[in-house]
C-alpha cells in the first residue's frame, strides 16, 4: 500500500544524512544552563578565543513526539525501538550505555499487551508530564490510536481512535507532540484505487491539524487541508503556534520537465530555491489572529531538517542570516549571519542552540549559536563537505546522530554536549 507519511519520513531522513551529516520563560534566552565549562575554541578566523560552553536540560513544553531516539526526562537518556520490527520500547542510558525494557515483571517476556514496554506498531512517542503519548497503528496499519500510560507502568490506554469506514481507505494519523497540557495531531483518511495494472494509486486525501485536551479530553480543530496540504507545525507554545506554507510561483514548470532540461546532478533543492515561495506565520490558537514572520516576498531559506523549534524558540533563516522567533514575546532576533559564497544552507536547533552550516560542493563549516548570549563556537568538519557528526536527537547531556568515519561513511553514535561543541568527535561511541 501507498504509505504518504512513511515516504515523506524516509526522504527526509536521506536528506537529513546527506547534508548535516527547557523549558524557559524567560525572553533572552533559555533558562539556567545545566553545565558550563570554559574551553578555547577556535572562531574560524584563525584565532583563538576562550568560549563558555554550556548545556541545557530539556524543554518541558512543546515536546515533539519523535521515532527511534525519544528524549527521556525521567530517566536522562533515551526511549529507543527498532522502526518497523519492533512494538516494544527500550530505555537507553548513554551515561551507563546500558539498554533495558521500562518493564518491572518477572520473567515478561516483552512482546504482549501485558508488558508495560509494549505499545504496539509505534508512529511516534513522547514522555511528557511522567506519561508516555504515542500514535499507534493497528488493522494492518489502516487505523489509528492515540494512548498513553504512566512512565512508571501500567495499562495502555486509548484515548482516542480512527477507524476506516471502506476497505479501500486508511486512518494514518500522527502526532506532533505535546504542550501545555495538550496534544497536536495530525488526523488523515486516504482513499484508494486498484489501476488496471494491479498497483494501488491514492484517489483521495483528508487531513486535519486538531489539538486534543489531556485533561477533559476535548478535541478542537485547527484547520483543515488544501489540497491534501496541511500547513507544517514549527513549534507551539500557549496558545501561539507557528507554521510555515509553501506556494509554487505561477507558471512555473512541473519538476520532472524542469529537471530533464538541466545539468546532471542537479537536484529538486534548487527548483525550490528558484520556484517555491514559503510564509512562515504565528497563529493565536483562541482567537485566530495570525502575525507574518516570513512573508513571499522575501529569500526564506527553507531547510529538510525536522528540529524548527526548541522551548518557546523558532529558528528560520532569509538570505545569510539566521534568526530565532520568541513565541512567548512573538518576537524576532538575528543571530548569525554568512559569510557569501555559499551554495547550500542548513539549520536547526537543539540544546538551546542554533546550529548552522553553509556548503559548497567541496566543502562545508559549521557553527553553533547560543541564543542566550548569540556567543559563537565553530565546529570542525575535518576538511569534509558534510558535517563531521550530524546531531539529530538529544537528551539531558547527550546528542545521538551519524557520526563521518575515517572511510567516509556514517555510522549512528552517541556524544556528550561538551565534546561535541569542543568537536571532539573521537570521544562519540556506539
Amino acid at each position: 500500500m501507498k504509505r504518504r507519511f512513511f515516504a515523506f519520513s524516509v526522504c527526509l531522513a536521506v536528506l537529513l544524512a546527506s547534508f548535516t551529516g527547557c523549558y524557559s520563560a524567560q525572553k533572552d534566552g533559555p533558562s539556567t544552563a545545566s553545565s558550563a565549562q570554559t574551553a578555547q575554541l577556535g572562531s574560524g578566523s584563525g584565532t583563538e578565543e576562550s568560549v563558555e560552553i554550556r548545556t541545557y536540560v530539556l524543554p518541558e513544553e512543546n515536546v515533539r513526539a519523535d521515532s527511534i531516539y525519544v528524549p527521556s526526562p525521567s530517566t536522562g537518556g533515551f526511549w529507543t525501538w527498532a522502526v518497523f520490527t519492533s512494538k516494544t520500547i527500550q530505555a537507553y542510558d548513554p551515561v551507563t550505555r546500558t539498554t533495558y525494557y521500562p518493564c518491572y515483571q518477572a520473567g515478561c517476556k516483552h512482546n504482549d499487551a501485558s508488558c508495560s514496554a509494549y505499545f504496539g506498531d509505534i508512529s511516534s512517542l513522547a514522555e511528557y508530564r511522567g506519561n508516555f503519548y504515542a500514535m499507534i497503528y493497528y488493522n494492518d496499519d489502516t487505523a489509528s490510536a492515540f494512548v498513553t500510560r504512566p512512565v512508571s507502568g501500567g495499562p495502555l490506554r486509548i484515548l482516542a481512535s480512527w477507524e476506516p469506514e471502506n476497505e479501500n481507505e486508511e486512518c494514518r494519523c500522527s502526532l506532533y507532540g505535546l504542550s501545555f497540557g495538550k496534544a497536536y495531531l495530525i488526523v488523515a483518511k486516504e482513499t484508494y484505487t486498484m489501476t488496471e495494472d494491479g498497483q494501488q494509486a491514492c484517489v483521495g486525501q483528508e487531513y486535519s491539524r486538531w489539538s486534543f485536551d489531556l485533561e477533559t479530553g476535548e478535541m478542537v480543530e485547527l484547520m483543515t487541508d488544501t489540497d491534501g496540504i496541511l500547513p507544517y507545525m514549527y513549534g507551539v507554545w500557549e496558545d501561539i503556534a507557528v507554521y510555515q506554507t509553501v506556494k509554487t510561483v505561477e507558471g512555473a514548470p512541473e519538476l520532472e520537465d524542469w529537471l530533464a532540461q538541466q545539468p546532471e546532478g542537479t537536484t529538486s533543492y534548487q527548483y525550490g530555491l528558484q520556484y517555491y515561495k514559503y510564509r512562515v506565520y504565528s497563529k493565536n490558537l483562541k482567537t485566530g489572529e495570525e502575525k507574518t514572520i516570513v512573508d513571499e516576498s522575501e529569500n526564506f531559506v527553507w531547510t529538510a531538517d525536522p528540529h524548527m523549534s526548541w522551548g518557546q524558540y523558532v529558528v528560520y533563516q532569509i538570505d545569510r542570516s539566521v534568526y530565532v522567533y520568541d513565541m512567548e514575546t512573538q518576537t524576532s532576533k538575528k543571530l548569525f549571519t554568512h559569510d557569501p559564497g555559499w551554495d547550500f544552507y542548513n539549520y536547526m536547533i537543539l540544546d538551546g542552540h542554533v546550529m548552522v552550516i553553509g556548503g559548497t560542493e567541496a566543502t562545508c563549516r559549521a557553527w553553533t549559536v547560543d541564543i542566550a548570549d548569540g556567543s559563537v563556537i565553530e565546529l570542525d568538519t575535518r576538511g569534509g563537505n558534510v558535517v563531521a557528526f550530524g546531531a539529530n536527537y538529544e537528551c539531558n547531556g547527550y546528542f545521538a546522530g551519524l557520526k563521518r568515519n575515517s572511510s567516509g561513511d556514517f555510522e549512528q553514535c552517541y556524544i556528550s554536549k561538551e565534546d561535541f561543541y569542543r568537536s571532539n568527535y573521537d570521544a562519540a561511541f556506539r
